[in-house]
């Protein structure tokens, strides 16, 4: 149903004519016997078996030819012109019936032949038979009608069929070349994978992109072949750089990865480039896999990725800085404003860093006293007092006692400290900024273990961690230097003053670090002294002060 040259391009073709010359060759077997049975030493069945010998050779020729050289012995033609003409001598000198290879042949003119040779060379076949069977045979009118019949509609049929046929395969050409035209001009790779896990179908920029012969993929190998190759050619030996996906495809030699699943992965070749690989299952089982080079993309990306954390960086350099600018302008405006010993800052910062490293808690304690936290609470320390810009002059720096009313404002230094530090928190929610510890310092450390504290009466460990590390150091700087209201104690009575607090106004374990670092404490104390202390030993109503007369910062 095609012509010659499309006979020669199409390998489906050549199979089927070693169908139909099998089956001449088996048609002519039967036939022979047949002829030999009856008479068995007639000259019009020696007549016959030459015709049919001479057939049958041409035959295994041209199943010879299929087989090995993949086109017909000679011509297309051969076969059916030779049976056609055989017959028709055979109807001349052997038998009438022979008409009957002339129908066969007829079908073979139209499947080997173009459209117009075959119509030509089958009519005049029908003619010529039909004339010999008439002039030689003396067949009635009757029967010649009937046989006339017979072949013009085997050959009216044939006709139609090839024709459409040809309409069909014509399309389908132009298709075919048209999609394939496509197919490589596109600059993706493309590939068709069956399923039976086997490619069938490719394009020339699969083979670039994956750097594959195409000789390879032309040999329909499994997909877990194509990978194997590429493993054993040492396409993945940097998987720095690739997907899980990809990772879990190579590492499966793509066996256990679901082909029927739409996914897309990229992956990184030998020659560095990055192949991004997209999976598309069909309905009919099969898989479209694309290919594309998206090492510009890639690499960009990966630039941008550098420079956004750069970028991350220096912000959080510049954050950094800009908060311990605000730390430091907010530790002087609270200096300012306090009638504390000039490097009260200072020594408490100290102190409650070396309070912190010698802490004897539990397990519970480890995250928030990690050396990182340590660093953010020493820096919080000396913004305790913040609160004290709200209060009054002429309370603030009263050279006498407060009285009650002004104990209570003074009081509320600690919330106002407190709400201060809070909004200066913004955005960052984190418990751990400066600025939150800073607002739990401010704000609870004035708090007693046992509860009696202010501002909001906390006891154990509801007082932060932080504000409590504060009050012990602020304690202790208050008793050992000189105030207003005091002298100042001596080390050792400082330090009788607090273990007999504790367990009221101090933390129990804190109180045990305070024992193990007292000769830190002692050094700082010494170090930072202000010109203006004066140690010297206490009286007993200084160790063991009134509540109306306290030698720490009682407001």
């Amino acid at each position: 149903m095609i012509d010659t040259a499309s006979t020669q391009t199409n390998k489906q073709w050549p199979r089927a004519y070693q169908i139909i010359d099998l089956y001449y060759a088996v048609g002519l077997l039967l036939f022979t016997a047949v002829r030999l049975l009856p008479e068995p030493s007639s000259f019009n069945s020696g007549i016959s078996l030459a015709l049919t010998s001479i057939v049958f050779f041409f035959v295994l020729a041209d199943l010879w030819s299929l087989h090995y050289r993949a086109q017909p012995f000679l011509t297309p033609a051969l076969i059916p012109v030779l049976t056609i003409c055989f017959a028709c001598i055979g109807s001349w000198l052997v038998n009438p019936f022979a008409i009957m290879w002339v129908l066969a042949a007829i079908p073979v003119l139209f499947l080997r032949l173009s459209l117009a040779s075959a119509y030509a060379l089958s009519i005049s076949a029908m003619i010529v038979v039909i004339n010999i069977l008439f002039s030689i045979h003396d067949l009635d009118a009757v029967t010649l009608s009937r046989l006339g019949l017979a072949g013009g509609m085997i050959i009216i049929t044939m006709g139609i069929l090839s024709k459409a046929n040809s309409a069909v395969n014509r399309q389908l050409a132009e298709t075919t070349e048209l999609l394939n035209a496509t197919l490589q001009s596109i600059s993706q790779g493309v590939s068709v994978i069956g399923a039976d896990n086997r490619y069938k179908l490719f394009n020339q920029q699969t083979c670039e992109l994956l750097n594959l012969p195409a000789s390879l993929l032309a040999s329909k190998p499994t997909l877990p072949e194509v990978v194997q190759y590429q493993i054993d050619r040492g396409d993945f030996r940097d998987l720095g750089e690739v997907t899980p996906d990809a990772r879990a495809y190579i590492f499966s030699r793509g066996m256990n990865i679901d082909e029927h699943t739409a996914r897309n992965y990229v992956r990184k070749d030998a020659q560095g480039r990055f192949i991004e690989v997209k999976t598309h299952p069909m309905p009919s089982g099969d898989v479209v896999r694309t290919y594309a080079d998206v090492s510009q993309y890639e690499n960009a990306n990966s630039k941008l990725r550098e420079l956004l954390a750069e970028q991350q960086e220096m912000s959080q350099l510049i954050l950094k800085r800009v908060r311990q600018q605000m730390i430091d302008s907010m530790t002087s405006l609270a200096f300012t404003r306090d009638n504390e010993t000039g490097l009260h800052i200072q020594r408490t910062k100290l102190y409650v860093k070396t309070l912190a490293q010698a802490w004897p808690g539990s397990e519970s304690y480890r995250e928030q006293l990690s050396d990182e936290q340590i660093e953010k609470i020493t820096a919080a320390a000396p913004l305790h007092d913040l609160g004290k810009v709200g209060i009054p002059d002429h309370i603030l720096l009263k050279p006498s006692r407060h009285t009650a009313d002004e104990v209570v404002i003074m009081r509320t230094h600690a919330i106002l400290g407190e709400t201060i530090l809070l909004s200066a928190v913004g955005h960052d929610y984190t418990p751990d900024s400066i600025f939150n510890i800073a607002a739990r310092i401010a704000g609870g450390h004035h708090e007693n273990w046992d509860g009696s504290g202010y501002p909001r009466g906390l006891s154990g460990a509801d007082i932060p961690l932080e504000a409590r590390l504060m009050a012990l150091a602020d304690v202790y700087d208050a008793l050992t230097t000189e105030r207003i209201y005091k002298e100042a104690w001596t080390h050792e009575a400082a330090s009788a003053e607090i273990y007999r607090l504790s367990g009221k106004k101090f933390d129990p374990d804190l109180v045990f670090a305070f024992s193990q670092s007292e000769a830190r404490f002692r050094e700082i104390a010494i170090e930072l002294n202000d010109a203006t202390s004066v140690q010297r030993q206490p009286q007993g109503e200084d160790i063991a002060p009134t509540p109306q007369d306290p030698p720490y910062p009682a407001p």
